[in-house]
């Protein structure tokens, strides 16, 4: 872990606002994520709490019931939140061109079919994704609002692999959707720092996993465990361009009853706040 800490740190470099996406001197005076045609207030399905309600509720689910379901609106909702969107809180700390893209294993989402589905989150990823993944991968885009770029990949029953992708965890089975995050490693070896930028950036995309499954009245947790090599053969990455880097999950908790909750925060810090 030293050695990978030692290798990816990133030397000091000129004012940020001089350079381009991924550290590259910027020529062109655009902005950081211009280009991804996002609009950054669309309101979207939710239980109409305040961000600070959903921020300090916030809680990891440590089972799913295996029985709830969401509907493809809310579905399409949480997904479109996943696409940067410039100047607009929590994207606007990453100023770079996503590289990181989610392959969804849907379960139960009521109008979708079972099956693997993946996000581009970045305009023009979608070629380089349809080269390295399996050729059989139907690639199908999906009549979702806004034209989100959703492909569904491939139908079936995904229950048993993404619980034994997570380290056979059946809250990875047992959920509405399960997510196994995607990153584009191409030129590391120039600069190995982008490696962390990628942790980030998956971090950043479990965060508003969790916010957004509370706003829809379920709930997600992180699968910090996880077989690798198992994503990249059902995706057919045969190269190392493509490698998972994460697990997510949401859908219905269950709550277990021998753990106790206490508020996470007093009412002198409320007040503050």
């Amino acid at each position: 872990m030293d050695a990978v800490a030692a290798a990816t740190r990133k030397r000091r470099t000129a004012d940020p606002s001089s350079h381009g996406r991924d550290g590259a001197p910027r020529d062109d005076g655009r902005a950081d994520q211009d280009g991804v045609p996002r609009d950054g207030g669309r309101a979207r399905p939710g239980d109409g709490r305040q961000a600070d309600s959903l921020i300090r509720g916030r809680r990891s689910a440590v089972d799913m019931d295996g029985a709830t379901a969401i509907p493809a609106a809310t579905f399409f909702a949480i997904l479109d939140r996943l696409l940067p969107r410039p100047g607009v809180p929590p994207w606007d700390v990453l100023p770079w061109v996503p590289r990181v893209h989610p392959v969804f294993f849907v379960h139960r989402v009521e109008g979708l079919a079972s099956g693997l589905y993946l996000l581009e989150r970045a305009p023009g990823a979608l070629e380089d994704l349809r080269r390295a993944c399996r050729s059989s991968f139907a690639w199908s885009p999906l009549d979702a609002p806004s034209g989100l770029p959703l492909f569904a990949l491939e139908d079936g029953d995904a229950r048993p692999l993404a619980r034994f992708a997570s380290c056979q965890q059946e809250i990875a089975s047992d959920s509405a959707f399960a997510v196994a995050m995607v990153a584009d490693l191409r030129d590391l070896e120039e600069a190995p720092w982008r490696y962390r930028r990628l942790h980030w950036e998956a971090g950043v995309l479990g965060q508003v996993l969790y916010l957004e499954a509370e706003a829809a009245g379920v709930r997600a947790t992180g699968i910090g465990c996880f077989f690798d090599d198992v994503v990249h053969e059902t995706l057919g990455l045969s190269d190392l361009r493509f490698r998972n880097l994460y697990h997510f999950t949401v859908g219905g908790a269950v709550e277990d009853q021998r753990l106790a909750t206490r508020p996470g925060y007093d009412d002198a810090v409320r007040r503050r706040a």
